[in-house]
């Protein structure tokens, strides 16, 4: 059995450490006498130092980082099970880091990933990632850590990277068309953050498909939530007392909080309640009604994601960043009531 250098510190009655610092030469404060009893033992016990060739070849594992904003979010755990599945059939393996939305665990985590020599890290932002600078904090740890990079779901003000999200403006005009077509024309909707990309995309594929159809645009129609459940519940009670029953919800949490309501409420979804939600995740076809909901192809732009930081690391990809689109797709089922005309 080959001898190891655990051997050499047993016999010697030194630590593994100690060993090795000796064996390879290293600078350290290991007294003159303690050394030599070192080399003494591992020349008695006939230990061989392994070659130069033997550390080149042994097997290097390639990781990826994944920043994960928040981990109860159905959307993004099927973007990350993308990510995942293209990452070990190409040889690589994740490291998840769940940031709470938190733009400062963001930046603690990348920070960390660089010490741990992650290749590259796809980064699904947290929700305050535009507010009180945080985009310039995370735009600067990342040159820091010169790590590649890239922007899945959710653009950061001022970072500019490859880009991979849905066409979130072509997705909100489809489910504000589909309410005009069905007769609703007083629709409100309930957006996320004002500071989210994807919520800003949204409100002006609601306002472009009001203008197509010559409806007018109310800002009072227009509730601010933060993609919680809560904020879709609060904003169904803001909007049944306006006399508002036609609603988009910019994700399928914030409708299911118009579920609660109404069934609190005693009304009915799908005909006192007309909603249509965003994101289609699988619970939306359980609901009562089952809920209309736009699909966005979570594990595919995980997948593309995956696909795209790894031909960044390996240098196959040497074009300019872009902007990758996923095209939306109308679900339809019985969340939405047709009015007579």
């Amino acid at each position: 059995m080959k001898v190891t250098i655990r051997d050499v510190a047993r016999e010697a009655g030194v630590s593994a450490a100690s060993v090795s610092l000796v064996l390879n030469d290293k600078p350290s404060r290991i007294t003159d006498e303690t050394k030599d009893k070192i080399l003494r033992v591992a020349k008695e016990l006939g230990y061989e130092p392994k070659s130069r060739k033997e550390e080149q070849e042994k097997p290097k594992d390639h990781v990826l980082g994944v920043i994960n904003p928040e981990i109860d979010n159905a959307f993004v755990n099927q973007c990350i099970g993308g990510i995942e599945s293209y990452a070990s059939v190409h040889g690589y393996k994740t490291l998840i880091c769940n940031v709470a939305n938190s733009s400062e665990r963001c930046i603690s985590y990348l920070l960390l990933l660089s010490r741990l020599n992650v290749e590259g890290v796809i980064i699904i932002p947290p929700l305050d990632m535009n507010i009180n600078d945080h985009n310039i904090k995370i735009s600067e740890a990342l040159k820091q850590t010169g790590m590649p990079f890239l922007l899945l779901d959710r653009a950061i003000d001022r970072v500019f990277c490859d880009f991979i999200t849905a066409d979130n403006k072509l997705g909100a005009y489809m489910a504000t068309e589909h309410l005009i077509l069905c007769g609703h024309e007083d629709i409100g909707i309930i957006s996320g953050m004002r500071e989210v990309y994807n919520s800003r995309k949204r409100i002006e594929g609601y306002k472009e498909a009001l203008a197509f159809y010559n409806i007018s645009i109310k800002s009072e129609n227009i509730y601010y939530g933060d993609y919680r459940l809560p904020s879709g519940y609060a904003a169904a009670d803001y909007f049944f007392r306006r006399g508002i029953s036609a609603i988009f919800a910019c994700n399928d949490e914030m409708a299911m909080g118009v579920y609660q309501y109404a069934n609190e409420n005693g009304l009915i979804i799908g005909e006192d309640i007309s909603v249509v939600g965003y994101d289609d995740v699988p619970a939306s076809a359980r609901l009562t009604p089952p809920l209309t909901s736009i699909a966005q192809s979570c594990e595919q732009m995980g997948k593309k994601s995956c696909e795209t930081i790894i031909k960044r690391i390996t240098k196959e990809d040497k074009e300019a960043i872009r902007n990758i689109y996923f095209a939306p797709q109308f679900v339809e089922r019985q969340s939405v009531k047709v009015l007579n005309k």
